[in-house]
């Protein structure tokens, strides 16, 4: 008895008390670029620092931060500079600040903030203003701004951080909360609103992209037009761009959810992405644009299945290519290949509808492209199921033409080698081919895989 005692009340030397892991965001502040003062980059930090689900550095190397203006043809360098500052300090966001009158812009940088393409994504050029006296007493600075700027760094966050989802989550469902007791903003002026209404409904936005009620969709939407409603207090088109872009991701998550209204819900998802693109042009803005483009594509595609409007179809190839001119193989080799297989299957329907073999023959071409990344030494069934949709394109063009079958042969058999489970369907496919001038050809292939 006096051992178990001992067991229970005395002290274990042997193991060591092992404590819950807190959840933190690891973000970065860069010293803002501002005017005849300095330091307001380091007020920013320490009052993020009071948050203790944020873990907060302080980055103030010296570099050349014109491209924060957001007015010239320089966003890749924004873009690389905050990639390169990310990685170098395994950080999650960058928190930008730059001064414009006496107010400063602040933006939120992530490292995937353009290739999360299935989820709502927060632009690096989302801006909250915030009056540059604010950081000079840090002590008074308003709590509900700070609330907006702490949910403006959540929603910033993708949802491809599996990692991070539960903590998104849990800042943004208390960013809400605040909403709800105490109303987004304490600064009632005109030139303020339509910046925080558009951070607002991102906040919402972002929140309810699992699960978007009616409620919420309300919400967000008549925040969106309100913001919109300020034109006239809205001090680049940029932002515009951005609101609107927004009020078209809600549209969308509509959609996906299945809130009723199909073509309305198609109608203002694509008309308010078209708009956001006029202020985000490929020209300045090259990757919101793409970003938009390749959404604006699965749009089209899918109002092209509830619809059959060939021209859906043909628009929906367009806003690829748009997306292709960006999303290079050299700097998004994953990327690029997955809107290289969208194309490849997008043009394999236009030319097998429109009955265009030459159509047809740029899907084989962007299939093939889509290879090149997934390459049959590394990749052998992705690449088998590639070799497969090669070999049904030439399959339908054969329907019209005979001289492709060899080719289509070629495909089949080097899926066939991989892919041994498709014996069935290719043999279906290759009796289907009755042309008397490839008989000899089935037989000896048929003879082979039969072996």
């Amino acid at each position: 008895m006096a051992n178990f005692i001992k067991f229970l009340f005395g002290k274990n030397t042997r193991s060591k008390r092992i404590l819950p892991k807190v959840e933190t965001l690891k973000i970065v502040v860069v010293e803002f670029v501002e005017y005849g003062n300095y330091g307001f980059g380091l007020a920013m930090t320490r009052l993020l620092q009071k948050n203790p689900s944020f873990n907060v550095r302080y980055f103030d190397e010296p570099f050349n931060k014109s491209f924060l203006n957001l007015q010239g043809r320089n966003f890749f360098d924004l873009v690389d500079a905050g990639n390169m500052i990310l990685q170098k300090l395994n950080a999650d966001v960058i928190v930008w600040g730059y001064q414009e009158n006496e107010n400063i812009r602040l933006n939120f940088q992530t490292a995937n903030a353009y290739s999360d393409w299935d989820n709502v994504s927060s632009s690096i050029l989302e801006s909250l203003f915030v009056p540059a006296e604010y950081f000079e007493h840090i002590n008074f600075f308003p709590e509900m701004l700070t609330n907006l700027i702490t949910g403006i760094i959540a929603a910033s966050i993708s949802e491809q951080r599996i990692d991070l989802r539960h903590l998104k989550q849990k800042l943004l469902k208390g960013v809400i909360n605040n909403f709800n007791n105490d109303g987004p903003s304490e600064n009632g002026s005109l030139m303020y609103s339509p910046y925080v209404m558009n951070t607002v409904g991102l906040i919402y936005l972002s929140f309810s992209q699992k699960e978007l009620s009616q409620k919420t969709f309300n919400t967000a939407k008549e925040l969106f037009m309100n913001a919109l409603s300020y034109k006239n207090q809205i001090m680049q088109n940029v932002h515009l761009g951005c609101i609107y872009k927004n009020l078209a991701q809600l549209y969308e998550l509509a959609l996906k959810q299945d809130l009723g209204g199909y073509w309305l819900l198609f109608r203002e998802a694509i008309t308010n992405y078209r708009t956001a693109q006029r202020y985000l042009d490929h020209y300045n803005y090259p990757y919101d644009f793409a970003l938009i483009s390749f959404k604006l594509s699965r749009l089209y595609f899918q109002y092209w299945k509830f619809s059959n409007d060939i021209q859906a179809l043909r628009d929906a190839v367009y806003f690829l290519r748009e997306a292709e001119k960006t999303y290079t193989q050299i700097t998004f080799p994953e990327l690029w290949s997955k809107i290289e297989g969208y194309l490849g299957f997008y043009l394999s329907l236009l030319g097998l509808f429109s009955k265009s073999n030459d159509i047809s023959m740029l899907a084989i071409r962007s299939y093939k492209n889509k290879q090149q990344v997934y390459r049959k030494e590394l990749y052998p069934v992705m690449w088998a199921k590639i070799q497969e949709n090669i070999a049904n394109v030439y399959y339908n063009i054969g329907k019209n033409m005979p001289s492709p079958l060899a080719s289509c042969i070629s495909s089949i058999a080097g899926t066939k080698k991989l892919l041994p489970r498709l014996s069935t369907t290719i043999n279906r496919r290759l009796k289907s081919m009755k042309i008397k001038s490839c008989n000899r050809k089935f037989r000896l292939l048929t003879a082979v895989w039969t072996k």
